[in-house]
């Protein structure tokens, strides 16, 4: 019993999804969705984050993509969602993004 409970921990952050799976099912997907995850259509977010690469120099980190970094900053900022949130959906990547 205590065995369980005290030191055979279940992984916490677990979640399948990354950053860009999540992201091709929402840009693949209807366009609507696109609009109300970041408040603009697929090929304005393309267009962004293009822009932000060549212009502003945004770089890309290891294991993270401009665009995959442009979308979770957006998705964070335009639905007002928590850090936390962000965490159990996305575990690996947002971890990045806060420890940056």
């Amino acid at each position: 019993m205590n065995y369980i409970n005290y030191m055979h921990k279940e992984p916490y952050m677990v979640s399948y999804n990354t950053g860009m799976c999540w992201l091709n099912k929402v840009l693949r997907g209807h366009w609507k969705r696109c609009v109300n995850m970041f408040r603009m259509d697929t090929t304005t977010l393309l267009s962004l984050s293009n822009d932000l690469e060549t212009y502003y120099c945004l770089k890309p980190s290891r294991m993270m993509s401009v665009i995959e970094n442009v979308a979770m900053f957006l998705y964070i900022i335009t639905l007002g969602h928590q850090i936390g949130k962000c965490k159990r959906d996305f575990s690996i990547k947002v971890k990045l993004l806060v420890d940056a």
